[in-house]
């Protein structure tokens, strides 16, 4: 007889394609969570509580046995289904391929992995073809409201999964009147949001397109005072741009079609589950009561706080737990280590928010720099999205605040070896305190891991718990020992553990449970061989979380063979994990007893020289990525995807070994890997973690007394904090290298930051100040014969002459430069000086002339893949075309200019452009476009201090404002602009360009 079970509809059960008698509602409830937990034993309390929760009868277990025991009889006879008490509770054995709800996920898992996009349309339209209606149907409690809820958001997913699959199938047509009415059910869904875009725009209905990502910004600012995501706005930004990327083709996975701005990214960043897990049922149902919303409503944003001593299994059962539910957020789960309790190397709260934003598909460039603007950005990318975020090792309520989300949908857990009594007074945590195994469960994992000699020697096993203080960690160390010396009965092993806790005079009178596990680890690593034991003391000394075989052999001066067996040895000890990426990492308690045996076992200079090996290599392996990404005239030998591949899985290694170099007396490792790291980092990594290695990078060099090196970074820092909108913070650094480039006499390095501070300078609106900087560049570029320096500074005169009303003299300055960028054949330098000249008013300029350099410049820069080039070509290209009266192709190419100076993170340029936009959307009758663009430019303008974009920006908004009407709000916006004008003494006139740094 052939069995088939559902849960999504009505809870039924199929034998031969009949239906079976299942029994009335409470029956079929029972039914229902065995289904759903089919092969995981259930205790009698979770199904009492899930069946009836709070409104349990008195004798509700009896009555439970008999619902038992009828469904027992209903599925009698019914070949591989069985319903079997078990020490952990009951079980549902049955093939989970004949549960419909476990089907559903089995394919889903399939499509998702499928090689092609139309297996993938099948395999998820077979899927979710098993659906007949809302989960559990006729039957209503909490635990199942609970359920039903996840569920259907398990679905939702799914169909948003199969609506990119059917995009990229270029079925957009079919598509259209779903995704309608998808759209009207869920307002708010910024992923459904971009599919309905996409789809409106694939069939000829741009408006529409705009008009729909119009309407959930509304909706999102009305109901949750948010924007749209970063993802959302960047799919408008292509669709205004008729960005050929969106066009796609019917193909299979991985061709084109759904780009990648028109999915939100579902973070998936949980541990590997421990094995063998065992006990700690009341504190996983204590969690579980977590996802119970409270009178059937939405779940609030919750906290939940595991406490307990290090090495109980805090991080263990978090994940265990984590594990088991991550259906229930499929928005995604966050983890983070935040190594709270490590003196040398916490988790800075502004490091971990950069991983949370990268994880969340936010480039580098896009990551704010301080701590409190990553924390709202990092809020506001979690609104409305259901997600799972695990802190674990956390130290201090301080460390754990600014990670919380703001969202009512997400739920947060913490493990500390704190009570972390603000999380609960202040944000509502709920405490999990876990204390020590019961007896039983200690027994219990103990038996997991060694089997049958637990009950062949009762007594020795219980001395063996009790001699690792009932700690997971301990225990699973002991056991590896054990199971490693079969041979060896348990009771002589305790014994020799006995004698190692004696000999260590490790216990103390108060019954500390650390010092058993101290112990224990003392006991397991006299028994390892003396080439692993001394692996395991100087992987104690690797300052970061997790090491490559190839860094372990550099650490130990072995050669990769050996280091990698020698890991294993430790790895089958349980005194090293495995990790992601064939990475290798140790429990933090490990750690420092390893940190300890190593200060007591090798030499302070073996030490030394073991990290000198180890930093040697991250260099080595720096400079070789680097070669290869970046060559120096001949092709590149490597392969650039592994280069990037390498620094990016070994970034978190590098920027701590530079501040640990700097802390510890390595500071040329130090300022070697910074300078090595700076394009990279500057290009495309979170700029805020590039100004932190540099300031490393400068503290080294003055401590060494580096002056020429103190200088570079310096000036690389000043670059950083100009990028970040840190002007103030950008001069005064400069300054540092200016004077320090003056005494050591490096001209043509004083030029170019005498250059780079006449840039500040001029975004401070402080222009005479700026004359005074270019001006001096200029003359050491004569002096020094370097043309194309006295041109740039020609420019730079050029524009301060142009902002303060001068176009004679900005004429005279771009004609001469003109002359030298043509001797050089710099044609793209050249275009831009032409297009300088035709934004001059009332000038006549060669239009076509410039028009034709400037998109033969933005063919090499896209060839080039340089794209801050590209982007000043297309922003110069725009301001040609506005002055033709091309107004349609102005704004394109300014839309386009947009997404890439957001990429590249360069914000002045951004703001410009934003009011570049709204000029010409105000020209082509487009007030209300033109005012929200000009809107967007005032906040970013504000933020990094540049006034006369705020300036700009608030008289674009006064004009878009007379043109709509408003006349009183247009005054105040004028107003404003005129006070900020006279106060920089220029008159207000539109925009020439701004200079940028290098």
């Amino acid at each position: 007889m052939a069995a088939e079970f559902g849960v999504l509809g009505v809870v039924e059960a199929r034998v031969d394609g009949r239906l079976v008698d299942v029994g009335h509602a409470r029956q079929r409830c029972v039914l229902g969570v065995l289904l759903i937990e089919a092969g995981r034993p259930v205790t009698v309390d979770q199904l009492i509580e899930r069946v009836w929760g709070d409104s349990a009868p008195q004798r509700a277990a009896g009555t439970l046995y008999s619902y038992l025991s009828r469904l027992r009889r209903a599925v009698a006879g019914v070949a591989g289904v069985a319903i079997r008490r078990e020490p952990g509770g009951y079980v549902l054995t049955v093939d989970p391929q004949v549960v419909d709800l476990h089907r559903f996920r089995h394919l889903m898992t399939l499509g998702r992995a499928a090689e092609s996009d139309r297996a993938a349309a099948e395999l998820i339209e077979q899927a979710l073809g098993l659906w007949r209606a809302e989960p559990f149907a006729d039957l209503d409690t909490p635990w199942l409201g609970a359920t039903r809820r996840t569920l259907l958001s398990e679905r939702f997913t799914a169909e948003l999964d199969r609506n990119d699959v059917l995009l990229r199938l270029g079925r957009h047509g079919e598509l259209l009147p779903e995704l309608g009415t998808a759209v009207a059910e869920h307002p708010l869904d910024e992923r459904l949001a971009g599919q309905a875009m996409l789809a409106l725009y694939r069939s000829g209905r741009q408006a529409d397109a705009d008009e729909q990502y119009r309407r959930i910004r509304r909706c999102l600012a009305d109901e949750l005072g948010s924007d749209p995501g970063i993802a959302l706005r960047r799919l408008h930004e292509q669709i205004l741009a008729a960005d050929p990327a969106l066009d796609g083709s019917p193909g299979e996975a991985g061709g084109p079609g759904v780009p990648p701005t028109a999915a939100v990214t579902v973070p998936t960043q949980l541990p590997a589950d421990v094995r063998a897990f065992t006990g700690r049922t009341g504190e996983l149902a204590a969690l579980d009561r977590l996802l119970v919303a409270p009178d059937g409503d939405e779940p609030p944003m919750t906290v939940a706080l595991l406490s307990g001593t290090a090495g109980v299994g805090k991080s263990a059962l978090a994940v265990r737990w984590a594990s088991r539910v991550r259906d229930a957020f499929p928005d995604g789960q966050l983890y983070v280590n935040l190594r709270g309790y490590d003196a040398e190397q916490p988790v800075a709260v502004a490091d971990a928010l950069a991983g949370f934003l990268t994880a969340l598909g936010v480039r580098g460039p896009e990551i704010p720099p301080g701590t409190d603007e990553r924390a709202a950005r990092y809020r506001s990318e979690l609104t409305g999205r259901r997600m799972l975020v695990l802190l674990d090792n956390a130290s201090s309520v301080e460390q754990v605040r600014p990670l919380l989300p703001g969202t009512g949908s997400s739920l947060v857990l913490i493990t500390s070896r704190d009570s972390l009594p603000g999380m609960v007074a202040v944000d509502g945590a709920e405490r999990v305190n876990l204390d020590l195994l019961p007896l039983p469960d200690a027994l219990g994992l103990l038996r997991k891991l060694i089997g049958v000699r637990v009950d062949e020697e009762p007594a020795a096993a219980e001395a063996l718990v009790s001699a690792c203080a009932r700690l997971p960690l301990a225990l699973r160390i002991a056991a590896e020992l054990a199971a490693d010396r079969t041979d060896v009965p348990l009771a002589e092993l305790v014994a020799e553990l006995g004698d190692h806790q004696a000999r260590l005079d490790l216990l103390d009178a108060g019954g500390d449970p650390h010092a058993e596990v101290r112990a224990v680890f003392s006991w397991s690593y006299r028994n390892l061989p003396a080439t692993a034991a001394r692996l395991f003391r100087l992987l104690g000394l690797h300052p970061g979380e997790t090491a490559r075989v190839e860094a372990v052999a550099a650490l130990t001066g072995t050669d990769p063979g050996e280091a990698r067996r020698l890991l294993a040895v430790l790895v089958r000890a349980s005194l090293v994990q495995t990790g992601r990426g064939g990475r290798y990492g140790m429990h933090d308690l490990l750690r420092v007893y390893a940190a300890e045996l190593a200060s007591e076992n090798d030499a302070e200079p073996d030490r030394r020289a073991a990290l000198t090996r180890l930093f040697d290599h991250y260099l080595a392996g720096s400079v070789a990525a680097m070669t290869t990404l970046y060559p120096d005239g001949d092709p590149a030998d490597g392969d650039p995807e592994a280069a990037r591949a390498w620094i990016e899985a070994e970034r978190p290694n590098l920027a701590v070994i530079c501040g640990y170099g700097t802390a510890h007396g390595w500071y040329r490792h130090t300022i070697a890997l910074a300078e090595t790291l700076f394009r990279y980092l500057d290009a495309g990594g979170p700029v805020a973690e590039a100004a932190t290695v540099m300031a490393c990078a400068v503290s080294a060099a003055r401590t060494v007394g580096d002056r020429d090196a103190q200088a570079r970074a310096l000036s690389h820092l000043g670059r950083l904090h100009r990028r970040q909108g840190r002007p103030h913070e950008a001069a005064a650094t400069y300054r540092q290298a200016l004077a320090l480039y003056a005494e050591l006499g490096e001209r043509a390095a004083e030029a170019l930051v005498l250059r780079n501070l006449g840039s500040v300078d001029w975004l401070l609106g402080d222009y005479r100040q700026a004359a005074e900087h270019y001006q001096r560049a200029w003359t050491l570029f004569e002096e020094l014969g370097d043309d194309a320096g006295q041109a740039d500074a020609l420019v730079r005169l050029g524009l301060i002459d142009a902002r303060l009303g001068d176009g004679l003299g900005a004429a005279r300055r771009f004609g001469s430069a003109l002359d030298l960028y043509g001797a050089l054949g710099d044609r793209f330098s050249e275009a831009y000086v032409l297009s300088l000249l035709a934004r001059l008013p009332h000038r006549p300029a060669p239009l076509d002339r410039a028009a034709d350099h400037l998109e033969r410049s933005l063919g090499a820069a896209r060839r080039s893949g340089d794209r801050t080039a590209e982007a000043y070509a297309l922003t110069d290209l725009a301001a040609i075309h506005a002055r033709q009266d091309r107004l349609p192709e102005a704004a394109g190419h300014l839309r386009r200019a947009l997404v890439l100076h957001r990429r590249i993170g360069d914000r002045a340029s951004e703001a410009e452009a934003l009011n570049d936009l709204g000029q010409v959307l105000r020209a082509a009758g487009d007030a209300d476009e033109a005012g929200t663009q000009h809107g967007q430019a005032l906040d970013l303008a504000e933020e990094i201090g540049d006034r006369y974009e705020t300036a700009r920006a608030h008289e674009g908004i006064a004009a878009a404002l007379r043109d709509t009407g408003n006349l009183d709000r247009a005054q105040r916006h004028f107003d404003r602009a005129r006070r900020i004008f006279a106060d920089l003494r220029v008159p207000a006139a539109p925009a020439v360009g701004a200079p940028g740094s290098a």
